[in-house]
């Protein structure tokens, strides 16, 4: 397939990476996989505490950057523009946590 010159993006780079990365995440999923299936015991069960550890702090940091919100009665808002700009990196790490959190618990299912 010809393409301009200057073209060597992330088109490219897939072009002659993309079986190798495909590969390779095809690897990893599937040693993830089995590190999970594998986990019995104290081991899930501390695996278990820490992601629902994650999602508590997440949300945590969700509502404390939420709070100034709720306190002037708007309580169904969403999204990062309805966050006090100086919290909206709290908002923004909760989210992340939270959902780590959320990926862990559903890797022990």
């Amino acid at each position: 397939m010809e393409h301009r010159s200057h073209s060597n993006g992330l088109q490219t780079f897939l072009e002659h990476w993309g079986l190798f990365l495909g590969a390779l995440v095809a690897f990893l999923a599937s040693q993830v996989s089995l590190f999970f299936m594998r986990l019995s015991g104290t081991t899930w069960i501390w695996f278990f505490i820490v992601s629902f550890a994650l999602m508590i702090i997440g949300g945590g940091l969700m509502g404390y950057a939420k709070f100034p919100v709720y306190r002037r009665g708007r309580f169904f808002t969403f999204g990062l523009k309805s966050v006090p700009e100086h919290l909206q990196g709290f908002y923004r790490w909760g989210w992340g946590v939270f959902l780590f959190g959320v990926v862990l618990s559903l890797c022990l299912l």
